[in-house]
């Protein structure tokens, strides 16, 4: 669903989801870094910056996203 990254040279944690590009429209938070085609993430600098609020509103999301996907990666 989602995957915390450092990438080397940066000063963020990437907070990534696989299935981003359905919840882009939704929260527009999110982004496309390196022309990724699925995943989309916020990047975040510090907590102060950080929505809490909007980033479980984001998880519950995509918790039914991947609930309702037929991927075979998703395990019921």
């Amino acid at each position: 669903m989602c995957y915390l990254n450092v990438l080397k040279g940066t000063n963020y944690v990437d907070m990534a989801f696989v299935q981003g590009i359905f919840l882009q429209d939704k929260f527009p938070e999110l982004k496309d870094y390196n022309s990724r085609q699925q995943v989309r993430s916020i990047q975040v600098k510090n907590l102060e910056d950080f929505d809490e609020l909007m980033f479980i509103d984001l998880l519950k999301e995509a918790a039914i996203l991947l609930n309702n996907s037929k991927k075979a990666w998703n395990f019921k």
